[in-house]
């Protein structure tokens, strides 16, 4: 009976539409965690959604920027929330994939029992680019050149432990080469460095370089996701450039606290599909460098997020990086 008076509670909180007219009170608004600072990209896709959800489900949702301790701060606000549909993450490929390893032992919340999956919005492919006086046009160029300069190549991240850091990782594992790491606080003065040729490549999200490659200020050699962004339609995958099997990306997925009902659940997934669906969105997104994924239900986010956190975390032992 306690499980399914929290269910009947929670649904009420978010389904104000069903409500008799003569009754109807203001609804409590939804409380959309961010683990980063307002003004970033998350940020940004958190607004853009939050309004479209507000309007589907006719009730406030309000963006709250918790930023600090690479995301655990917001992540941990969530986890300990009641698990009433009222107060949910965006998580990353940070919060749940990366930063487990990062600060193993440190966190206080587990990723993968404390959060309830609800539904996958947008990834964000990377990209590996080089400086264009680099002599490589292509993948199998890249490798060559990598593979007749073993150690003697430097590469650019936005920080030791950054997606972008660990992807290079892992392509120098599957390529069995070696590269320099030179890690800088954010993308905005790695790429820098990189149009002035300080760094000889870098893997980063495809937002930060977009603007530089339609330039011709870096040259974009492969996009590691399944298929080409649309944001850069000319940059083949590295499948199709050779090498099958490198992906990386971060990713948006929204999450609530463990508990939350099942029926709750299903209704913030469909109204999360329907909000990323939506033609406008999915064209903000992915002009924004983030493709919407659309579709996705609870149970496949929640197989997503484990193989993720699987596939990372010994990524990130292997790079030796650890929270500061």
């Amino acid at each position: 009976m306690p499980s399914r008076r929290l269910a009947l509670s929670a649904l009420g909180g978010i389904a104000t539409a069903l409500a008799a007219p003569a009754r109807a009170q203001p609804a409590r608004p939804i409380r959309l965690v961010i683990p980063f600072a307002a003004g970033g990209p998350t940020d940004i896709v958190a607004r853009l959604v939050a309004d479209r959800m507000a309007a589907r489900l006719g009730q406030p949702v309000v963006v709250d920027p918790r930023p600090g301790a690479g995301g655990a701060i917001a992540a941990e606000a969530v986890a300990r929330a009641a698990p009433d549909g009222l107060t949910l993450l965006i998580g990353t490929a940070t919060t749940h994939a990366v930063n487990p390893a990062l600060q193993e032992g440190r966190l206080p919340f587990h990723p993968i029992r404390d959060f309830a999956p609800i539904a996958q919005i947008a990834r964000v492919p990377i990209v590996l680019v080089t400086h264009p006086d680099l002599p490589a046009r292509d993948l199998r160029g890249f490798i060559e050149l990598l593979r007749a300069r073993p150690g003697q190549m430097n590469y650019g991240s936005s920080g030791t432990g950054s997606m972008g850091h660990l992807a290079a990782v892992l392509l120098m594992q599957q390529l069995g080469a070696q590269a320099t790491h030179i890690p800088y606080r954010g993308s905005a003065p790695m790429v820098a460095d990189l149009l002035a040729g300080r760094v000889e490549f870098a893997t980063d999200a495809l937002a930060s370089v977009v603007p530089f490659v339609q330039d011709s200020r870096i040259r974009a050699i492969a996009i590691a996701t399944p298929d080409r962004a649309a944001a850069l339609p000319s940059v083949p995958t590295f499948a199709e450039a050779g090498m099958p099997g490198f992906e990386a990306y971060t990713w948006n997925v929204v999450f609530a606290p463990a508990g939350t009902p099942a029926p709750v659940i299903q209704r913030l997934n469909a109204t999360l599909n329907a909000v990323v669906g939506e033609a406008e969105v999915a064209q903000r997104l992915s002009e924004m460098g983030q493709p919407a994924v659309t579709g996705t239900t609870p149970e496949g986010t929640a197989a997503f997020v484990q193989a993720e956190l699987a596939k990372w975390e010994p990524v990130v032992r292997a790079s030796g990086a650890t929270a500061s």
